[in-house]
């Protein structure tokens, strides 16, 4: 259950939200609402459960931080490996 959670977060998090964003408090509060009522049909969550809403947020900023990475390690990864040109 909580593996199936990570995934749809996860997926969410990639689909929403842009890589030009520097941290998750730069995503907006409108963006954040979109994700979590996607979630709302495949999940049982109370928008009134502070905790729940809290847990949810740091899911979402560490699906954040996971793109990030891979997005940056990408860029690295073919600079790295672009072939040189030879004049």
């Amino acid at each position: 259950m909580v593996n199936r959670f990570r995934i749809d977060d996860g997926v969410l998090v990639r689909d929403k939200c842009r890589v030009d964003w520097e941290s998750w408090k730069d995503v907006l509060e409108e963006i954040r609402t979109i994700m979590i009522n996607e979630l709302e049909p495949d999940w049982d969550i109370d928008k009134s459960d502070t905790n729940m809403m809290k847990f949810i947020n740091i899911m979402f900023k560490y699906r954040f931080r996971e793109l990030k990475f891979d997005v940056e390690l990408e860029a690295e990864l073919q600079e790295v490996f672009r072939p040189s040109v030879e004049d």
